[in-house]
């Protein structure tokens, strides 16, 4: 389905491709670690100057009432490929931008041409990510100016665990048996401390996801927890436009959520929720 200005008010609800629908209920033990989305884009500016930057974190604290009291200088290393006289060549760039952090631990980036937005306290989509979100592209339209938007993308890093499981063999019944591979082996499935993979999923046309997932032991070495990272994004080409943007990002959170939920089992998944509406 193509999203665009005729798009039906709701289908921004439905994942993308043939994936199944999400159920929004809220999770009562959410095991999200950190979410994150970036919107990369075309403007006409070479650099983000402080006083756009104040009136970007200003207009996102009026209109949201979120404390974000720092604003700090970056630089991004990026790399540049070069087709010369002398043959191909690969020139170090750099592109100097803000950060705008939250009293919280959430972190904005603005550069000239990508803005990511961190945070690692999140409750649900509507909230947490949406309502931000559409004050920050609206921000950008009016003081960057883009002309482009190159990709759109969301990543939830999820991490499972339970003290008392020891082994990745614990995970079986929990994560859905499709994932868990050599863990499931007859032979040496017990003794599997690790095996991390990951799966690249065609969306449709437009859209990609990436799935890292696999076994981990914490930090102590005691606990095997379970790693769950998804990464979908939008990677065609589209004139910038504020509602389009958010209605972009909006279908990418469904249908990471669908996977994240097609990833575990229906009775793991009841164990992990309340009620409450996404």
């Amino acid at each position: 389905m193509t999203i665009g200005p005729n798009t039906p008010h709701g289908v921004e609800d439905v994942p993308l491709g043939d994936l199944p629908p999400a159920d929004p209920t809220l999770l009562g033990n959410a095991p999200l670690e950190v979410a994150v989305i970036e919107i990369r884009y075309t403007s006409s500016i070479a650099e983000i100057s402080p006083e756009i930057a104040a009136t970007f974190r200003d207009e996102l604290v009026e209109k949201t009432g979120l404390d974000y009291p720092t604003i700090q200088p970056t630089v991004q290393q990026q790399m540049r490929i070069d087709f010369g006289t002398n043959g191909v060549s690969q020139v170090a760039a750099e592109s100097r931008g803000w950060q705008i952090a939250s009293a919280d631990g959430a972190l904005i980036t603005l550069m000239p041409d990508i803005l990511i937005m961190q945070m690692n306290r999140y409750e649900r989509w509507s909230t947490s990510m949406k309502t931000p979100l559409a004050v920050l592209v609206e921000s950008l339209a009016r003081l960057v100016k883009p002309s482009l938007v190159h990709r759109i993308g969301l990543r939830y890093v999820d991490r499972f665990h339970d003290s008392g499981f020891d082994s990745a063999a614990a995970w079986h019944g929990r994560i859905d048996d499709t994932l868990l591979g050599p863990v499931l082996n007859p032979d040496f499935g017990n003794s599997v401390q690790g095996a991390q993979q990951q799966v690249e999923i065609r969306i449709d046309d437009h859209h990609v996801a990436l799935l890292r997932h696999g076994p981990v032991r914490d930090d102590s070495g005691k606990c095997v927890q379970y790693l769950l990272d998804t990464d979908v994004f939008r990677h065609s080409s589209f004139t910038f436009d504020p509602e389009q943007v958010v209605i972009s990002a909006e279908r990418l959170n469904r249908t990471a959520l669908s996977i994240f939920q097609s990833s575990v089992t229906d009775a793991y998944l009841k164990e992990l929720r309340e009620g409450g509406e996404g």
